[in-house]
């Protein structure tokens, strides 16, 4: 492996920490919506509640 690869993988550590972040900030607003509506809410509507109140996050993100 070339010592260039090394160096990028090792560059990339703080924004992959910060995604990682928000992926956990946005797995907890998608529990608490499941949770408020007693599990009825499936990903389309958790989407749209998402979006409803601002956030902008790709539905298959949700999904998973």
């Amino acid at each position: 492996m070339p010592r260039s690869t090394y160096y990028a993988h090792r560059a990339s550590r703080p924004a992959r920490t910060v995604r990682e972040r928000a992926e956990e900030v946005l797995v907890g607003e998608i529990r608490v919506l499941h949770a408020g509506s007693r599990g009825a809410y499936g990903a389309p509507r958790i989407h749209a509640t998402l979006r409803r109140a601002g956030r902008v996050v790709n539905s298959k993100k949700v999904e998973r």
